[in-house]
């Protein structure tokens, strides 16, 4: 099955951030998404409705939508796997 994924512009400019091979295996993981070959896996407690992409020592935190051309994976931010939920947590305290 076929999904969309949609990437907001903070992850865009992290991908774009990083060297190029780290940037390739990004990229590949979300085409991975893309063609259904990959599911991002839920999160838990606080972050309940969303879901991580694992890339190495990157997570990739992802929003699931449906819409009339099938499911729809909004990539809302990317950072090192060390700090990005608890970063993540305090962006969702200020919204």
């Amino acid at each position: 099955m076929k999904n969309n994924v949609i990437l907001e512009e903070q992850v865009f400019l992290f991908i774009q951030r990083q060297p190029p091979e780290t940037r390739k295996r990004l990229r590949e993981t979300l085409r991975a998404v893309e063609s259904g070959r990959i599911f991002p896996e839920p999160l838990e407690n606080e972050l309940d409705g969303f879901y991580k992409l694992k890339v190495e020592g990157f997570r990739i935190i992802m929003q699931a939508e449906t819409s009339k051309s099938g499911p729809v994976f909004k990539a809302v931010y990317a950072e090192r796997r060390g700090v990005v939920y608890e970063i993540f947590r305090q962006i969702l305290r200020l919204e």
